[in-house]
C-alpha cells in the first residue's frame, strides 16, 4: 500500500475506526472480546466474537493493533482453538514461538526473574489447559502432545540460557521478530479456510455453554457489525512513515480468505503420497487410521488435513482403476481397496491384481462414497 492517504489507506482506516468503536461496545478493558464474561453463550454469537478476535490478533502481529505479549498469549487457545476443537500442528508450532517472543519482550520490559517469567509463559499444567478445549475428549491428540513436548524443551533451553544480559543478547538474534511474524502470516494463509470455517463443537459443549446463560438478551444487530471484522484479514495494513509496522522491520500482508470447502480441490502429489503411505501403514483401507496419521493434528503430517474419510476412498478406488485400465501392477498398498473394471478385460484385469473373488472391504465408512454405491448381484435372466 502507497501510504495512509491513498484511496485503500482511507478505506482500511475507516474499517478499523469502525471495527474499534463496535469492539469497545464489548469490550473496555482488553482487546479481546470474552464472550462468556458478556454472556454470550449462543454459538452464533460466540462465532461473531471469535472472528473478531482473529482479526484484532492477525492485525497486531502485522502491526496495526498495538495489543501486548500478555493478552496475545492469554487469548491465543480461544482464538485459534474453540471449544470442542483440538489444537492443530500448525498452531502448536506459532503458538510456542508467540510464547518465545513474549518471553524476550518481557526481559527487555521488566525486571522480572526469568524463571518466574517462564512459568507463566510455560505453566505445569499446560497439558491440563489444552484438554480445557475438548472436555468430551479427555486425551491429548499426537498434535497436542508434541507441542507440550516442545513446550517444555524451549522452556527447558530458554532458562538455561541463566543470565539475563547474556539472554538479551543471543535471543533476540536467534528468534527474530520478522522471522515470526513472516511464519506467523504464512500459516495464517495456508489455512485461512480452516481458521474462518471451524467445524461445529461437538452436542456436549453447546449444551454446557448453553447451560450457563440464564438470560442473554438480543444482541444480534450490534454483534453483527463485529462480522466486518473478517475484512480486516482481508486488506493490506498501512505502513508508518519509514515503511515498518511497530513491530516488524517489514509488514507482512494478512491472507485473503481462501478457497471455498465446499469447492472440489485437485489432488497434490503430496497428498497422492501420504493416501499411498498411509495404506501402506495400517496395512488396508482403514480410513480413520490414515487420518489419524496424516490428517489434523495427525502423527506424522497433516498433509491429508484437508481430506475426509470418503474423498480419501474415492481417491484410492480412482487410482486403482488406473493401474488396470493402462494395465500396470497394481501396487501392494492399492490391493485392498475397492473398485474393478466392469468392461471387456475386467476379469483379467481383476485376476492381475488378485482380487478375482471378492474386493478387500472397507471398515471405517461403510458402502457410502460419492463414486456410486454398490450394485446387488442379480442372477441371469433376472
Amino acid at each position: 500500500m502507497s501510504g495512509v492517504d491513498s484511496e485503500e489507506g482511507q478505506a482500511y482506516n475507516t474499517l478499523k475506526s469502525l471495527f474499534e468503536q463496535t469492539r469497545k461496545v464489548y469490550s473496555r478493558d482488553s482487546p479481546f472480546i470474552d464472550a462468556i464474561a458478556i454472556q454470550m453463550f449462543q454459538s452464533n454469537q460466540q462465532e461473531i466474537i471469535r472472528k473478531a478476535n482473529i482479526a484484532t490478533f492477525i492485525s497486531s502481529i502485522l502491526g496495526a493493533h498495538d495489543v501486548s505479549f500478555f493478552h496475545l498469549n492469554e487469548f491465543f487457545m480461544e482464538t485459534f482453538v474453540p471449544l470442542g476443537n483440538r489444537l492443530l500442528k500448525w498452531q502448536g508450532a506459532i503458538y510456542l514461538e508467540l510464547k518465545t517472543q513474549a518471553y524476550i519482550s518481557a526481559l527487555i520490559n521488566s525486571d522480572g526473574h526469568p524463571a518466574a517469567m517462564l512459568d507463566e509463559l510455560f505453566p505445569p499444567d499446560l497439558d491440563a489447559q489444552i484438554l480445557t478445549r475438548h472436555p468430551d475428549a479427555p486425551s491429548l491428540s499426537p498434535s497436542e502432545q508434541d507441542f507440550v513436548d516442545r513446550s517444555k524443551a524451549r522452556k527447558h533451553y530458554l532458562l538455561a540460557e541463566g543470565n539475563a544480559d547474556v539472554a538479551l543478547k543471543e535471543l533476540p538474534k536467534k528468534y527474530q521478530w520478522t522471522d515470526f511474524a513472516r511464519e506467523f502470516a504464512s500459516c495464517i494463509s495456508k489455512n485461512v479456510d480452516a481458521i474462518m470455517n471451524v467445524p461445529v463443537r461437538t452436542q456436549t459443549v453447546q449444551s454446557a455453554l448453553e447451560r450457563k446463560a440464564n438470560s442473554v438478551s438480543d444482541n444480534t444487530h450490534s454483534l453483527a457489525l463485529l462480522s466486518s471484522a473478517t475484512a480486516l484479514s482481508n486488506v493490506h495494513i498501512p505502513k508508518d512513515g519509514d515503511g515498518t509496522s511497530k513491530k516488524s522491520s517489514a509488514v507482512v500482508t494478512a491472507p485473503s480468505a481462501g478457497p471455498s470447502s465446499t469447492v472440489r480441490q485437485p489432488w497434490t502429489k503430496p497428498e497422492e503420497d501420504a493416501l499411498l503411505s498411509g495404506l501402506e501403514r495400517v496395512n488396508g483401507p482403514h480410513w480413520s487410521q490414515i487420518l489419524a496419521l496424516f490428517g489434523r493434528g495427525g502423527s506424522v503430517s497433516e498433509v491429508l488435513k484437508d481430506r475426509n474419510q470418503v474423498q480419501l476412498k474415492d481417491k484410492a478406488r480412482n487410482l486403482k482403476l488406473w493401474h488396470l485400465k493402462m494395465g500396470k501392477e497394481v501396487p501392494h498398498a492399492l490391493k485392498g481397496v475397492t473398485g474393478e473394471l466392469r468392461k471387456r478385460g475386467g476379469k483379467s484385469a481383476r485376476a492381475a491384481a488378485g482380487e478375482e473373488d471378492a474386493e478387500g472391504g472397507d471398515d471405517d465408512i461403510g458402502q457410502v462414497s460419492t463414486g456410486g454405491s454398490r450394485r446387488k448381484k442379480t442372477k441371469k435372466g433376472s
